[in-house]
């Protein structure tokens, strides 16, 4: 492992990394894709001749959306790769080298979608009313681009579960076009299109000024639109997880519900039917063009689109688990030819940013640099999921013991990667965090191989035996 080890405390790097990415997805599908895709269905419709009432709507929701894609959008998708340069510098790296072109490619989309829609949003007062077409081309190239942005991060995060059959012949068309990248496609972009129209149902509900007859008419199609793409997307969805091998669907539960509901999965099945039924109810307010139920319901069920997003990205990135690569790469960056290696040659020479105080010997500072490469991707030190409480109250030969078979007793933790030296050194280094202000850590011995015996002193010896045998 050339690069430094980068943890975030108390948040934890899981933590930081999906705040980040939830609040991307939600703007860069739900606003930039869906929300600006019922502007130019607006615009269209004024374009049609079926009244200026669309076009006044579909102007009044397109400020707001400039503002939060061009700015929180473009911030979140360039605090993603700072954050996973950081935090992940050799996962990123071997993503980068396979996948350059098809991430080339999506910045360049993203850069044409930017100016696409500033160019629409600045060109529309002038356009609308002397070259509508025109305009409505601006919109359509636009959502061309974003959609395409978003059908080409898709395989990228799809080898990243399922990689197919890329860890042996590691050829480029087996990684990219993986078992879920199509399903993964229409639930991200049909997904997208149904919280856009829940966006522009709310934004009708509440600040729409014109005929009640037009807000109705408004209504219904938000509310068609965002049941069949609702429809779309969950039908993607369940091939999605059908493609998801089964023993990373096993991890589901606890990824959502953590171990304090993970012995209750109902509870989870329960909470998402009556999600989907607040969804659905606030699209049939929209159908039968109800301004008063649209606005009770639409946001609830905004609220509840950020919770099934981050619940959605939360198992994703959870089920794969212990494997960042799955065949390839473990969580914690370390390559599993690494891992295998590790066990006779040890970890430690590998930390070369340590190498120094490796020599100079602090076992403490050995041990810390230890947990950071080994367990400190998941484990915090006081923060979330704090390594402390769990291995509270054991004693230093348990805790050496559980080092020692984390991925047997927990499927998705990653293994312990080096010698039983520096397995030994880790566990010290544990030990003495969770119990601070206890007597110091008792000396673990590891048992010491017989040492061989001169060839001349074992020659006598036997000789000596024999004599005394004959006697």
């Amino acid at each position: 492992m050339i690069f430094p080890i980068l943890h975030i405390p108390v948040l934890g790097d899981g933590m930081t990394i999906a705040l980040d990415a939830v609040l991307h997805v939600l703007i860069s599908h739900g606003l930039a894709i869906g929300a600006v895709s019922m502007v130019v269905l607006f615009q269209a419709l004024a374009a049609a001749g079926r009244g200026a009432f669309w076009s006044d709507l579909g102007r009044s929701l397109l400020g707001p959306l400039v503002i939060a894609t061009t700015s929180v959008g473009a911030v979140t998708g360039v605090g993603i790769w700072f954050i996973t340069g950081a935090l992940a510098p050799a996962g990123i790296g071997s993503l980068i080298h396979l996948f350059f072109w098809p991430w080339f490619i999506e910045w360049g989309a993203f850069t044409a979608e930017v100016v696409l829609l500033l160019f629409y949003y600045y060109l529309w007062p002038r356009l609308s009313e002397e070259r509508p077409k025109a305009l409505l081309a601006l919109g359509i190239g636009y959502v061309c681009m974003a959609v395409l942005s978003g059908i080409l991060i898709s395989g990228i995060l799809g080898f990243m579960l399922t990689p197919d059959g890329w860890p042996s012949g590691q050829r480029f068309v087996e990684a990219y076009f993986n078992p879920t990248f199509i399903p993964q496609c229409f639930l991200r972009i049909f997904g997208g299109l149904a919280m856009g129209a829940l966006v522009a149902l709310a934004w009708t509900a509440w600040t729409f000024k014109g005929a009640d007859d037009e807000r109705r008419r408004a209504l219904r199609l938000c509310g068609v639109v965002a049941i069949v793409a609702a429809a779309v997307s969950g039908a993607a969805g369940v091939v999605y997880f059908q493609r998801v091998p089964q023993t990373y669907l096993t991890h589901w539960v606890f990824a959502v519900a953590t171990s304090v509901l993970s012995q209750r999965p109902e509870v989870l099945t329960w909470l998402n039917a009556g999600a989907g039924a607040v969804l659905l109810l606030a699209a049939l307010a929209g159908v039968a063009g109800r301004k008063t139920a649209s606005r009770v319901l639409a946001i609830p069920a905004l609220i509840l689109c950020v919770g099934l997003v981050s619940e959605f990205e939360r198992v994703r990135e959870f089920v794969r688990g212990p494997y960042l690569l799955p065949g390839y790469m473990y969580a914690n960056q370390i390559p599993l030819v690494q891992k295998l290696a590790a066990e006779k040659t040890g970890m430690l020479p590998e930390l070369r940013w340590v190498r120094e105080a490796r020599e100079a010997a602090p076992a403490a500072r050995s041990g810390r640099a230890l947990f950071d490469a080994d367990c400190g991707v998941c484990h915090s030190i006081g923060g979330v999921n704090d390594i402390r409480q769990r291995i509270a109250g054991r004693t230093l030969e348990g805790v050496n013991a559980l080092v020692g078979i984390t991925q047997q007793m927990v499927p998705f933790m990653t293994p312990f990667s080096g010698t039983d030296a520096e397995r030994l050194t880790l566990a010290t280094y544990l030990y003495a965090l969770a119990n601070t202000n206890s007597r110091p850590a008792p000396q673990l011995l590891l048992p010491k191989k017989p040492a061989a015996k001169p060839a001349a002193a074992a020659a006598t010896q036997g000789g000596a035996k024999a004599k005394e045998m004959k006697q």
